[in-house]
């Protein structure tokens, strides 16, 4: 057996013990799509928020009752499920108005307004209050269904909020009968009719045609308002009554996406669905969703909705403990094939032990075979090795005798130049002073010494030996490099090149580097030499390197190959 098979095995047992996902691959995508959503549900948040004010900005330019109560009407639909203070301020204003004008008829309507926002906060007794104190036998068809309809939310929220027991199944049950009495007086022309009708029709069992009807109009909604997270939570209603789980997952993931997009803060549809995740055993996707609807209800003030996500909280958390047991156990069971892996690699091991000893064996002779020989040739590379060495060694040594040589002839062709140029220069002074001498005498016996102050003061003198002593130098030097303007010219940019003015063989730039070249560094002594400030040498030397591209290091040593023989 080898490492092959004993991975195989492993992977099969590891593979034995993973779980099935309980849903479709079509309602994972649903799901990861809410998640999407649920991570840009702030920009959902704000876009809303912006458009309101925008829209409040026209409250401004209000002026009749019947004006501010439209006004009012408009932001209340748009606030009460967003915005619930808000909501309340839209209603507690246009009840006010109401009363004013004495209109009891739109005084109810906007009561019973009053009655969704408190029950929707979690103000369930004073929302009942409201509700008990309306009248509804004058009460018109139209608004005896929002009274009807009130009053079944109320009795939801009732049921949601005292939990299981007697007391839940009589809210249960007040509930449903209004939604019986609902059911007798809305038509179908109501634009809540087949909401309406879903929930009467899950109560009493009849449900024929409403799955084809829901199913058409969520297909064709674009989830992203709270009537399209309606359908959608309707539709997965109808699908939960039918027994088809992962119908109602998909639908909830639809309506939740429809509530955050419309920034629904009375949100159901993400609760129910954390609520089956954890049946499925999907803890963490859960503990996410109901989280969102806890920020969702304290954003909103959603006492009755805080109550109910509590207790999912406590499944949650018992969801998490129950997963590290099941994690515990299948640990366990995946300590056991580690350790029946173990063994079997143990043996495997001594196996292929075993066949290494046997080959190691038969090989143990060639070995011995080629031992003398890889000695031999283990002394013939290394007196190669030492060969090659000292024939590197002695080409090294040549090419430094050949440089040295090079150097010295060089450096005894200057020094015979310039030894012959300063014993002329010297003798040419000596012989200038000589006849400065006795002009200087002469004149001084003569008693001429305006002639003499003359003679002293004036500086062409000076120039003019200067001038020549410059040019003979420049002779000298170009005798000795011919080539130097060129060949200093090539290591300048090619607009940067100089070139002496008609008459020069060498200007001051190119006399320092001459000097740089003859082996005079030093900025004092080749001011010295020019008959200049220090100053002045060096800033004509900083001038040339910025013309070239090189280094300060690589110009000195280009400069040293200049005249030199190549090979």
């Amino acid at each position: 057996m080898n490492k092959s098979h004993c991975l195989t095995i492993l992977l099969f047992i590891i593979a034995t013990l993973s779980v099935e996902a309980k849903h479709s691959a079509e309602t994972e995508s649903w799901l990861q799509r809410l998640d999407s959503v649920i991570q840009q549900r702030q920009v959902f948040d704000v876009m809303k928020a912006e458009r309101l004010t925008e829209m409040y900005k026209k409250k401004a330019s209000l002026r009749s009752h019947n004006e501010i109560v439209s006004f009012n009407t408009q932001m209340y639909d748009e606030y009460y499920v967003f915005d619930s203070d808000s909501a309340m301020s839209c209603v507690n204003q246009n009840i006010e108005i109401a009363r004013q004008s004495g209109n009891e008829s739109l005084v109810t309507e906007w009561r019973i307004k009053q009655s969704f926002i408190l029950s929707a906060t979690g103000l369930l007794k004073e929302s009942l209050d409201v509700m008990e104190s309306l009248d509804i036998s004058d009460m018109p068809n139209s608004v005896k269904i929002e009274y009807f309809s009130q009053m079944v939310y109320l009795f939801s929220h009732f049921g949601q909020y005292t939990g299981s027991g007697e007391l839940q199944d009589h809210y249960i049950e007040l509930e449903r009968r209004y939604n019986d009495s609902l059911h007798c007086i809305v038509t179908p022309a109501d634009p809540q009719y087949l909401w309406f009708d879903v929930w009467y029709s899950i109560n009493n069992g009849q449900q024929e045609g409403l799955q084809e009807q829901l199913s058409k109009k969520v297909s064709l909604s674009s989830l992203t308002t709270r009537d399209d997270a309606m359908a959608a939570y309707a539709l997965a209603r109808v699908y939960r009554q039918n027994g088809n789980e992962d119908m109602f997952m998909r639908c909830l993931a639809m309506s939740g996406i429809a509530d955050i997009r419309a920034s629904n803060k009375d949100i159901a549809s993400l609760q129910e669905l954390a609520e089956v995740l954890i049946d499925q055993g999907e803890i963490l996707r859960a503990y996410n969703y109901i989280n969102v609807c806890l920020q969702i209800s304290q954003e909103y003030h959603n006492r009755v909705r805080a109550v109910s996500i509590s207790r999912v909280y406590e499944r949650i958390l018992q969801g998490f403990l129950d997963r590290d047991e099941v994690q515990r156990e299948r640990l366990k069971k995946t300590n056991v094939a580690l350790i029946v892996m173990i063994v079997l690699l143990i043996a495997a091991i001594a196996f292929v032990v075993s066949s290494l000893l046997r080959l190691r064996r038969s090989r143990r002779r060639l070995h011995d075979v080629n031992k003398e020989l890889k000695r031999r040739r283990s002394e013939i590379a290394a007196a190669n090795q030492h060969l090659k060495e000292a024939n590197e060694s002695l080409v090294d040594v040549n090419e430094k005798m050949k440089k040295a040589n090079e150097q010295l002839r060089e450096s005894n062709l200057v020094k015979e130049e310039y030894v012959g140029y300063v014993f002329a220069i010297c003798s040419s002074y000596i012989s200038k002073l000589e006849e400065l001498r006795k002009d200087i005498n002469r004149k001084a016996k003569a008693k001429m010494l305006n002639e003499i102050l003359t003679m002293t003061d004036k500086q062409t003198v000076v120039q003019d030996e200067l001038k020549e002593f410059y040019q003979n130098f420049d002779a000298i030097f170009l005798r000795l490099y011919p080539a130097f303007v060129e060949e200093f010219n090539a290591l300048l940019d090619p607009e940067e090149r100089i070139v002496p003015r008609k008459g020069e063989l060498l200007n001051t730039d190119l006399r320092i580097y001459a000097l740089v070249r003859l082996g005079i560094t030093d900025s004092v002594k080749i001011s010295e030499f020019l008959h200049c400030s220090p100053q002045t040498v060096y800033n004509n030397r900083l001038k040339i390197r910025n013309k070239t591209k090189l280094s300060k290091e690589d110009l000195m040593e280009a400069l040293r190959k200049i005249g030199c023989a190549t090979d």
